[in-house]
């Protein structure tokens, strides 16, 4: 019994002993480690906040990426298909392309506009075709017959009805159509020589006019954005500029004869960039839009939304001082002339841009 108790006794000091040697945090080490613990909170929050925006960042550019991409093939697209034959006017098209230079005597200020002929809809296909040869050597065409549905097809195309609607056989003629009987549609008749076996591709044809929206209403919601037949069919273009090449435009070239060749406008041997024309309305001889072949399409395309920037501050960005030069537009200042962008943001910096520029053949004008 007295060593259970000895043995007690010794266990209680020691730990008496024990606790008397442990200590507590001090004051000081207390707020180095709260210290510590908010760096590692803001560095982690200032990582995930500039992931964050770094991604909405990449995104914004593949949007604005693909919405040039789809404003440029749909330029280029009609601009290859227009005429298809055309000898007379269709709607508000004179002729086949109607360049609308934004400011024809001198520099623009704000974007052009061009008008196409082009075909409607599934014809460019074409879904249309002659059911029987029609005309000969000295045989006019007052009428041709498509395959069975054809006409019909045509009809919904033209929105109910195809009295007075222009059609092209084979790009090669065009007539206003008088009247539809089943699968047979009468015009005026195109005189000979002319004659089209069956099969033949048959085109109804429309007027397009591509331009700029410059509202929210008339881009639905999102401005700006590119109009055909003032309807948005791209986000976020900003401008579009056109330049033309032609054959047959300069007198002082093969006596202002067409030979195949672009004319030199520049003065310079080979055909470069100042081959192109552009502050002209086509309007006069020999500058007529018959005349044109080639068709320099230049399409810009900025973010639908501002940049915030990386960091969690929400500044401007930074970009190139140097002024945004498109053809003959000049986005002087950084900013867009008044009147022009009516609608736009103001802060014109804060936008990531795209610029690309196609030169297009137009193989369907008539030579």
């Amino acid at each position: 019994m007295d060593r259970l108790r000895k043995m007690c006794g010794k266990n209680r000091g020691d730990s008496a002993s024990a606790l008397g040697t442990e200590q507590g945090v001090t004051l000081i080490e207390l707020m180095v480690g709260i210290v510590v613990a908010l760096v590692v909170v803001v560095a982690a929050f200032t990582i995930l906040t500039t992931s964050q925006k770094s991604t909405q960042a990449n995104d914004q550019t593949v949007e604005t990426q693909q919405n040039v991409r789809i404003a440029m093939d749909l330029l280029s697209r009609d601009i290859k298909h227009a005429g298809f034959g055309m000898t007379g006017p269709v709607g508000a098209c004179a002729t086949a392309i109607v360049p609308l230079d934004h400011t024809p005597a001198g520099a623009d200020t704000g974007p052009d506009s061009v008008r196409l002929i082009v075909p409607i809809g599934t014809s460019i296909a074409p879904a249309w075709t002659l059911a029987s040869a029609v005309g000969g050597t000295a045989v006019s065409i007052p009428n041709i017959t498509l395959t069975a549905g054809a006409v019909a097809n045509m009809v919904t195309e033209a929105g109910g009805s195809l009295t007075g609607a222009i059609v092209s056989i084979a790009g090669v003629a065009t007539a206003t159509v008088t009247s539809v009987g089943g699968n047979t549609i009468n015009f005026a008749p195109i005189p000979p020589p002319v004659a089209f076996p069956a099969n033949m591709p048959v085109y109804l044809l429309q007027c397009v006019t591509y331009s700029i929206g410059t509202t929210t209403a008339a881009c639905g919601g999102n401005s700006p954005c590119l109009l055909r037949n003032g309807v948005s069919v791209a986000d976020g273009i900003e401008d579009i500029q056109f330049a033309y090449a032609c054959d047959g435009c300069n007198v002082g070239v093969n006596g202002g004869v067409a030979d195949r060749i672009i004319d030199n406008q520049g003065g310079a041997a080979g055909f470069d960039q100042a081959d192109f024309v552009t502050n002209n309305a086509w309007n006069a001889a020999p500058l007529t839009p018959d005349k044109i072949r080639l068709v320099q399409v230049t399409v810009v395309a900025r973010q639908t939304n501002a940049d915030q920037g990386l960091g969690e501050g929400r500044g401007a960005m930074t970009l190139s001082p140097a002024a945004l030069q498109v053809s003959d537009h000049n986005h002087s200042a950084g900013l867009f002339a008044a009147g022009d962008y009516a609608g736009l943001n103001p802060s014109y910096s804060n936008y990531r841009r795209r610029v690309v520029t196609r030169t297009v053949e137009t193989r369907n004008q008539r030579l």
